[in-house]
């Protein structure tokens, strides 16, 4: 409640409003000047005897605020005959604002001022009752304006009248929908042991010195949710950032961190081992913390630069990447490109293995032309009769020998069963909860009994053909003694040697012809569905890889209208070949290729490709080659991989991802030209990459000493005006010396 008046003077109504407190003698003092007797104060009828300028005036040099009243009703200001007279009050600095009714009636005052001046246009109401025609007390309040400031004083008011599109909106800023947000944090131990921070949902300034403790605190924040700085991109910073937590968080030491959602509260407990921890998480749940099943990240993802990381991003073209991605939900898209990736893995593995076996196969079925020629030669020196039976004694032996080996690579792939659903549950759930565990009991217990089941039979299996090998062996072994007897009685001991050497050609015969008829009947066909396998999965994991970067340009589209020309950023279709020209030289040991083919391999060679044509042989599955590479290049890659075994690592090699990388230009303030960022000095890199980051979103924000990285003529221009832009959508949280505090004054948050 502040003091004041509502005067009626000869151009409409004037509100008074004073700091409260303020002496009932000092207003109406104020109102004696203004020609109102003492004896007619409170007289609804009277009347100033001074223009409204001069009574706006005098409010303000009584350290009063001057509000003009229902602009646009009978009396009012828009009413007044005289146009000049009227676009001289509402220009008039005096009155600091103007109370309307009509929806209409902002842009009447908008064309009437043009750029001449934005005075705050707010809604009130006064004790009248329109449903009563009356005053009433039911008629307050009917219309109302909401304002920003740290108290409800004069000095408060006074400051959001000054500054309207920051401070002063019509509609109910607790009507919108809240973002997420860090409400506070506790450390127990170690340099800020017993610390405990609260957070304003919009800007938050950490202040201090070296040395003071206020970049631990946005790094205990990152702790906490397990969103600290990329090991791989980052790994430097990282490793600075891990030697600060070791030295300010003793061993045991807590970091709590309370958490908002839209619709939810979180608290996110951590506790620092040197040898690594794990974050719980806690719901509040009808005013109890209840221990949940979720990871942090997929709760609040925070958008965090700890010192030198912005920099680091804007000299990172795979690295700014991750600016778009944190827009993204990409878990379904990468989900899929891991799971296309590990089941490649796996088929190159067997792939490499059929083709091993596929070429044994093939050098074993050679010998069988060879072996059968010497067979006949042999033959004609026996009986037919003996040599049809030694051949048969011979084929089943080398039948059972292939089974007894086949069954020793024989097991049981035990499914891996679902982990129980372990959480504190609520009493009325424990009925839902107790039949999942059941069913997760026998499920167990089916693949136990499974498991038993296939052992048993496996086991019985190998023992039928064990007996039957050892039975087959003793009736062979008294068939080759008998036969031996009768050649010795022939009197011809070399007969026994050459029938010995039968035994032997026929045996290896018959695992030549069966090796032959494996080739055909297994081998090939199974290295052909590897290879078709190979082909479809490689397509869905181009398809996944084609959809994010989709993704990525569209995002990238929507942000280069959101950042109003001042940014350009662009997601190319090569992306960047540094790990592909890596794994180029690991391939290419013995095959003395130039640095320069391999380059231009690199650079225009997709990988996909390349291995199509090495591992198959046919060099025209590498695709178009560039100027300064030939098929015969490609051949001797090939011939290197073959020397050194390296067929698994060129599989692998398909594999690899150009990673996409993100194109930034930035409009300089002295033209209308744009700039590459790696054009840009320190300062005006690690701009351009927060104007990326503010441009869309609404996750909170936390920026380690933004004043060591951003180029101080662009922070007013483009900065300052998106973060007021921004207000009330998104959380911030700076660590500075003082200029981020100063920016938050111009931007008229709390902080």
């Amino acid at each position: 409640m502040l003091p004041g008046f509502e005067l009626s003077t000869p151009e409409g109504h004037l509100l008074g409003i004073w700091e409260e407190g303020t002496a009932p003698s000092t207003i109406e003092d104020v109102l004696i000047r203004l020609g109102i007797e003492r004896a007619r104060l409170g007289d609804l009828d009277v009347v100033a005897a001074k223009s409204m300028a001069e009574c706006a005036a005098e409010i303000n040099v009584k350290g009063g605020v001057a509000i003009a009243a229902h602009i646009d009703k009978d009396r009012g200001i828009l009413t007044q005959p005289v146009q000049t007279h009227v676009n001289q009050l509402l220009a008039n600095p005096n009155i600091t604002a103007f109370e309307y009714v009509l929806p209409q009636t902002p842009a009447k005052v908008a064309a009437k001022l043009g750029a001449t001046r934005y005075p705050a246009l707010i809604q009130s109401s006064d004790a009248y009752d329109a449903a009563l025609s009356r005053h009433s007390a039911t008629g307050i309040g009917v219309r109302r304006s909401w304002i920003k400031a740290a108290r409800p004083d004069l000095c408060g008011l006074r400051y959001a009248l000054e500054d309207p599109n920051l401070r002063v909106t019509l509609s109910d800023p607790t009507a919108s929908a809240p973002h997420p947000t860090i409400d506070f944090i506790s450390i127990s131990d170690g340099f800020l042991g017993g610390a405990a921070l609260r957070f304003s949902p919009d800007l938050n300034c950490l202040l201090g010195g070296t040395g003071a403790g206020k970049s631990l605190v946005l790094e205990a924040l990152r702790f906490a949710l397990d969103q600290q700085v990329d090991q791989v991109l980052f790994p430097t910073i990282r490793d600075e950032v891990d030697r600060r937590l070791e030295s300010a968080l003793s061993e045991g030491a807590d970091v709590a961190v309370e958490i908002s959602t839209p619709t939810d509260v979180y608290r996110v407990t951590r506790t620092y081992r040197s040898i690594g921890s794990r974050p719980i998480v806690e719901q509040d749940i009808a005013g109890e913390w209840v221990q949940v099943d979720r990871v942090p990240s997929s709760l609040l993802t925070l958008a965090a630069f700890s010192q030198g990381e912005i920099l680091e991003y804007a000299r990172q073209p795979v690295g700014r990447v991750g600016l778009v991605d944190a827009k993204l939900d990409l878990t379904e898209i990468e989900a899929r490109i891991a799971d296309s990736e590990g089941q490649l893995k796996a088929n190159g593995a067997y792939l490499i293995a059929t083709r091993d076996r596929m070429q044994a196969l093939a050098e074993e079925a050679a010998e069988a032309k060879t072996l059968k020629a010497r067979e006949r030669e042999l033959s004609t020196l026996f009986d037919g009769d003996l040599v049809k039976a030694q051949g048969r004694w011979t084929s089943e032996r080398s039948a059972i020998t292939t089974l007894v080996g086949s069954l020793e690579a024989v097991s049981f792939d035990r499914p891996i069963a679902p982990a129980p659903a372990v959480a504190k549950m609520t009493p009325e759930h424990d009925t839902e909860f107790k039949r999942i565990q059941t069913a997760q009991e026998a499920f167990k217990a089916a693949i136990d009994s499974a498991e038993t089941l296939v052992n048993a039979s496996l086991t019985n299996l190998k023992t039928v053909v064990g007996e039957v090998e050892r039975e087959l062996n003793v009736e062979f072994q008294a068939f080759k003694k008998q036969l031996d007897e009768t050649l010795e009685k022939s009197g011809s001991a070399s007969l026994a040697k050459l029938r010995r050497e039968l035994e032997a050609v026929q045996t290896n015969l018959s695992k030549a012809e069966s090796a032959a008829q494996t080739l055909k009947d297994e081998a090939h066909p199974e290295y052909d569905r590897l290879s078709q396998e190979r082909e479809t999965l490689l397509a869905e994991l181009k398809d996944a890889r084609d959809d994010r970067r989709a993704l990525r340009r569209a995002l990238a589209d929507e942000l280069n209208k959101k950042t109003s020309g001042f940014v350009r950023i662009d997601v190319p279709n090569r992306g960047d070949t540094t790990e592909f020209r890596k794994a180029l030289d690991v391939l290419k040991v013995g095959s003395r290729l130039r640095e320069q083919v391999l380059d231009r391999i690199a650079e225009n060679v997709r990988p996909y490709n390349l291995v199509r044509a090495i591992w198959s042989g046919d060099m025209s599955k590498a695709g178009p080659l560039p100027t300064g590479v030939t098929a015969a290049d490609i051949s001797r890659l090939l011939a290197a991989v073959a020397e050194r075994d390296f067929w698994q690592k060129l599989l692998d090699v398909q594999l690899i991802e150009t990673p996409d990388v993100l194109n930034v230009k930035f409009r300089k303030p002295e033209g209308r030209d744009y700039a590459n960022i790696e054009d840009l000095s320190h300062g005006q890199k690690c701009t351009a990459i927060l104007v990326i980051l503010l441009a869309d979103g609404e996750n909170p924000v936390l920026i380690d000493q933004p004043e060591d990285a951003l180029h101080a003529p662009w922070i007013e221009e483009y900065l300052v005006d998106r973060l007021r832009e921004l207000r009330g959508t998104r959380q911030y949280v700076f660590a500075t010396r003082g200029t981020a505090a100063r920016i938050g004054d111009r931007l008229g948050h709390a902080a």
